[in-house]
């Protein structure tokens, strides 16, 4: 089975080859076109980098996000009243960088890499906060897997939030988030917006059952933040 449909990326019409045929889905890809594979979950694998079992769930969203990946082009996040929630890129660094988040970024190419590894592979990290009235970076946020961080542990408050069930057991999801607004943009509320949408985002599209935040002690807006989304001490 092959099918071509068309997804809209910043006005333009791209083709999605969506097809059951490897064969031909290596050679829409050896073209430079993007391809969407259709797997019945059985047999053989799919040579696409993204796969449905069946054309229903091929969403006009998703077949653009397949296509801005191909393209190499980031990720919208989730929308909210007043910001875009969208991927970092290269052009991001000078932003970033000038306002302190980018101690674990030394060069544009260690933020490009991370983009392309980080959400090619777990579709999730931190992500640009855009003022959608001003096209404006005003700070950055996202979530990522737990990890501990040696003596800096006893430095920080750990606060949690449960999404709906406790003790899921060892299926549970659990996604630690990460919030840092730009000096000159606090005090508006962007921090409480940014995080409510990327806390549903994790609920909806990650399935998440828990997710934690860890804060400096001394940081008293950062506490009272996460206390409104509803994280609560361990």
């Amino acid at each position: 089975m092959r099918e071509i449909r068309y997804a809209a990326v910043n006005g333009k019409e791209i083709p999605v080859l969506i097809s059951d045929e490897n064969e031909a889905l290596l050679a829409a890809r050896a073209a430079g076109g993007a391809i969407v594979g259709l797997w019945s979950g059985e047999g053989r694998g799919t040579a696409a980098p993204y796969a449905v079992e069946a054309l229903s769930d091929v969403t006009e969203e998703f077949l653009e996000r397949a296509a801005r990946r191909h393209l190499g082009l980031p990720w919208r996040i989730c929308e909210t009243r007043r910001l875009l929630v969208r991927e970092m890129t290269g052009d991001d660094f000078d932003e970033v960088w000038a306002n302190q988040v980018g101690r674990g970024f030394g060069s544009v190419e260690e933020l490009e890499a991370y983009t392309k590894h980080q959400y090619t592979f777990y579709e999730f990290g931190f992500w640009a906060l855009v003022e959608k009235e001003t096209g404006d970076l005003i700070g950055v946020a996202g979530l990522k897997v737990p990890e501990e961080d040696g003596k800096e542990e006893q430095e920080l408050v750990k606060l949690e939030l449960f999404n709906g069930r406790e003790n899921a057991g060892d299926g549970e999801v659990v996604l630690e988030m990460g919030y840092h607004i730009f000096p000159a943009y606090r005090r508006r509320g962007y921090g409480l917006e940014s995080c409510a949408g990327i806390l549903e985002y994790g609920r909806r599209e990650l399935e998440a059952d828990r997710f934690l935040v860890r804060i400096r002690k001394e940081n008293v807006p950062s506490l009272a933040l996460a206390e409104k989304l509803g994280f609560r001490e361990k």
